[in-house]
């Protein structure tokens, strides 16, 4: 960088302020790189600058041709160096709502028009057409994607899908090196795979790179401080929290004494937030099986930590360890069935532990998808309740894991009882902010994103929230009692209880 180049920095800096000059070379890296997925290479600008259309005009002064201002889009003088001004804002929910509907609308009449032709070659087009990657690059051409956080940490591409998925590409090639800019990229996200929702029906799960990423930062011993905290926390205590293992059950004594495991069919895994901060959530589940009567045991204090948490991080390593001491342990217990209300222990043992070469010798059930079963087969009975309610989908649960029907079945079976979709629902849900471990990270970051989701994506009418995961549930309730409140938001087994 020359000498000009840094004066023309500071005037800036000083008069725009550094959270408006981007010229980290992460913020480079990214705004150099154009197109869907940045396939487009370009040279790279001095400075990105985040300023209005006057701001941009009054410029002339400051940079005293020292550099072009160019606004993202246009044509630059290759020669010269460049300003970029972004005026850009982050894909709203309406916004994501609008564009996922029209290639919903637009798919649909694709198989409609095959329907009603004659030709094979004609429906074979249409099939191809109906994938979830068909012409994706062309749909994603001028769009930075959508992400849950990006307009909370400033609004800029770096902070967004494509910025994202740039930059773990990046570190991966070796064009980046680990910074502190990185790290905060990499780590400020809730891994919730909603990343260009509005341009596919499907799910892309682009959350799976930076996942990867966290693990070569820590693989290098630059993850967050609190990352090595929550690993000594689980090698101790065997659980995030640093909490005494021995106190894993003080708040539901009774329920672990009553149904301690002894070889029954059923394990009921609560999990580690369940157990230490929402142990009514054990209870309320111990009492709809025994209306079931469903034979179940719990672990109590030798349940551990499933290790998510670890993965999602970075550490992979120590989360294999950790999932083979699961695996030997519900190996040595032989129950048919692992049943939890944890969406986070679920998503770990159907999906994460394969991927860490760890295979659970039981069949892996989430509470509602046993409670589904339960209803469907008359095997639990639910009375009348009036009221409106909405499920809120956890990410780990439906995105990662594909769980939307046996939750929705349930709650539609109780007599009396409205059950109203978001207008984003499904594999298209808007994260409560709390994934990815972001809540143990920034917590601030985390509560603005569970706010966005209680004011913009609950529908107004209902008077409860549903979900399955204890980590949803808490920053929901929390953003519930500041933003909307009277807003219940209850686990389903909570719920049922009402129901029994």
């Amino acid at each position: 960088m020359t000498g000009d180049v840094e004066q023309l920095l500071a005037r800036l800096v000083e008069a725009l302020g550094a959270e408006r000059v981007l010229a980290e070379p992460e913020d480079l890296y990214v705004y150099s790189r154009m197109g869907a997925f940045g396939v487009e290479e370009t040279r790279p600008p001095v400075a990105v600058l985040r300023i209005s259309d006057s701001e941009a005009r009054g410029l002339a002064s400051l940079v005293d041709g020292a550099a072009q201002v160019v606004t993202l889009g246009e044509e630059a003088e290759p020669s010269l160096p460049t300003l970029l001004v972004d005026q850009g804002e982050p894909t709203s929910l309406e916004e994501l709502e609008r564009g996922l509907a029209e290639v919903i609308r637009s798919r649909r009449e694709t198989l409609r028009q095959s329907r009603e032709s004659k030709s094979l070659a004609l429906q074979a087009s249409a099939h191809l057409q109906s994938l979830d990657g068909y012409r994706l690059v062309e749909r994603m051409a001028d769009g930075s994607g959508f992400c849950v956080v990006q307009r909370f940490m400033g609004g800029h591409e770096t902070f967004s899908a494509k910025g994202r998925l740039l930059l773990s590409r990046g570190l991966s090639r070796g064009d980046l090196d680990v910074t502190h800019r990185l790290v905060e990229a990499m780590y400020g996200c809730t891994a919730c795979g909603q990343c260009y929702d509005q341009h596919s029906p499907g799910t892309l799960e682009i959350n799976n790179a930076i996942i990867k990423s966290r693990n070569l930062i820590a693989e290098r011993g630059m993850a967050p401080p609190v990352c090595s905290r929550l690993l000594s926390n689980i090698e101790e205590e065997g659980n995030p929290m640093g909490l005494p293992s021995e106190d894993r059950t003080l708040w539901y004594e009774e329920t672990a004494e009553e149904h301690g495991y002894r070889g029954n069919e059923v394990l009921y895994w609560p999990g580690c937030t369940t157990s230490y901060r929402l142990p009514e959530l054990v209870e309320a589940t111990a009492e709809v099986l025994e209306a079931a009567g469903v034979e179940f045991g719990v672990l109590g204090e030798d349940e551990r930590c499933c290790g998510l948490i670890l993965y999602l991080i970075g550490f992979w390593e120590e989360a294999r360890r950790n999932a083979g001491m699961v695996a030997e342990a519900l190996s040595a217990g032989k129950p048919r069935a692992v049943v939890t209300s944890c969406a986070g222990c679920f998503f770990a043992f159907k999906r994460v532990y394969p991927q860490l070469g760890v295979t659970l010798p039981v069949k892996v059930l989430h509470t509602s998808m046993l409670f589904d079963e339960l209803v469907r087969n008359g095997g639990l009975t639910l009375h009348e309740v009036e009221g409106d309610v909405t499920w809120h989908d956890p990410c780990d649960l439906g995105r990662h894991c594909g769980v939307y029907e046996p939750p929705r079945r349930v709650l539609g079976a109780v007599p009396g009882l409205s059950v109203v979709e978001p207008s984003l629902n499904r594999e298209h849900a808007v994260c409560c902010g709390a994934g990815g471990g972001l809540w143990s990270i920034d917590e601030g970051l985390t509560a603005d994103v569970a706010r966005q989701k209680v004011e913009e994506e609950i529908p107004s009418e209902v008077d409860s929230v549903v979900t399955g995961c204890p980590t949803c549930l808490l920053n929901l309730r929390g953003a519930a009692a500041a933003w909307r409140p009277g807003l219940g938001v209850h686990d389903l087994s909570e719920f049922l209880v009402r129901c029994i």
